[in-house]
């Protein structure tokens, strides 16, 4: 029965053993979990035991250890990766997303010696998302092969297209006050504070009522994938004003005294996300037939205003807490409609400049 199996692969326990053979003895010998009565789960062990031959003549040796990161399974590898890195909590849930959403079904049981780059990019080209998601996928799996120390990583050789931002339209000033129209209470000062101060929702979600002084927001931490952090996302504190139209907005609020946050729940705890928020957000595009921009673009929009009222782009950019440099990449951008006085004289050259036809 044998004889019908590649050479250095046989059924074993509803899967398939390979050897691999060395001096006369074997070197390396591992159980596949594969169907030995189907030929493409044979050819796909036959063609991992011919790669493993080839890592062996390039010096990769299975005797320094019993079992070696990289013949591990990638399931095993994406939690052993997970596990080891250093960073925010809400980064580790992303990438565990897309670990589970892109990867796993493609690669969970294949050992990720045998991950090729074809098959990554026949992977990829079924994950409809704009390029810089699909980058940050990749890097996801990079990461993975890495930690596996999988050499010649197949991951890495992958090249990304540089795309064209795709230009973020703002909202204008009768936009605004016709979509804030349909709303109201709580739902109306968060996205007065969103759209009037250029928070992030998560910040808003962590204001904390005695941080407000009257006039600005004193702004140190925020609510992310439901958990309270310490800190905004760039790690800085900062003040943030308030226009006179939010300060008005947010009498609305009704006084609670068992909760030191600004927003509360019905147990009288922060918010955990901003679904409810998002969703009155959407109806009343909808009910004033308005293209629907996620809301994010509040904070976009908030920029738009500032710069095209002529606020310094330092202070912009100190306003929604980011370095300038940041800002002048992301938001800088200008809004006609909210230009108090639009002087088109600066743009006529200096007189010394002037030139008469013959």
């Amino acid at each position: 029965m044998d004889k019908k199996f590649p050479t250095g692969v046989r059924p074993k326990n509803n899967g398939l053993e390979i050897r691999i053979f060395g001096g006369g003895k074997v070197i390396h010998q591992e159980t596949i979990a594969a169907n030995p009565h189907k030929d493409a789960d044979v050819r796909r062990v036959a063609k991992y035991r011919n790669e493993l031959k080839i890592k062996l003549k390039l010096g990769l040796s299975f005797a320094d250890e019993d079992n070696p990161a990289y013949l591990q399974s990638f399931a095993n590898m994406a939690g052993e990766y997970l596990k080891t890195l250093n960073c925010k909590h809400s980064t580790k849930l992303s990438y565990l997303s897309i670990l589970n959403n892109h990867w796993m079904p493609f690669f969970a049981n294949t050992p990720c010696a045998s991950i090729t780059t074809r098959q990554i990019k026949v992977a990829l080209s079924s994950i409809d998302v704009e390029q810089k998601t699909r980058d940050n996928i990749l890097g996801v799996l990079r990461g993975v092969l890495y930690h596996a120390e999988v050499q010649n990583n197949p991951a890495a050789v992958i090249k990304t297209k540089k795309m064209q931002k795709k230009p973020i339209e703002r909202y204008t000033p009768i936009e605004r006050d016709r979509i804030l129209s349909c709303l109201s209470g709580e739902k109306y000062v968060y996205f007065a504070l969103l759209i009037g101060c250029g928070f992030r929702p998560g910040e808003v979600m962590g204001l904390l009522r005695n941080d407000f002084n009257g006039e600005e927001w004193d702004v140190h931490q925020q609510i992310v994938r439901g958990r309270e952090v310490s800190s905004t996302k760039t790690g800085h504190r900062r003040k943030v004003y308030v226009p006179m139209w939010v300060r008005e907005a947010m009498k609305e609020m009704p006084i609670r005294i068992d909760s030191p946050y600004f927003f509360v729940n019905e147990d009288g705890g922060f918010y955990k996300d901003t679904k409810k928020f998002n969703r009155a957000w959407k109806k009343a595009q909808e009910r004033k037939q308005i293209r629907y921009r996620i809301p994010y673009c509040c904070r976009h929009t908030r920029a738009a205003e500032l710069l095209s009222k002529g606020t310094l782009p330092g202070k912009c950019a100190q306003q929604l807490g980011h370095s300038l440099a940041v800002f002048y990449n992301t938001y800088a951008e200008m809004i006609d409609e909210y230009q108090a006085d639009r002087d088109l004289s600066q743009f006529e050259p200096l007189p010394e400049t002037a030139h008469k036809r013959i």
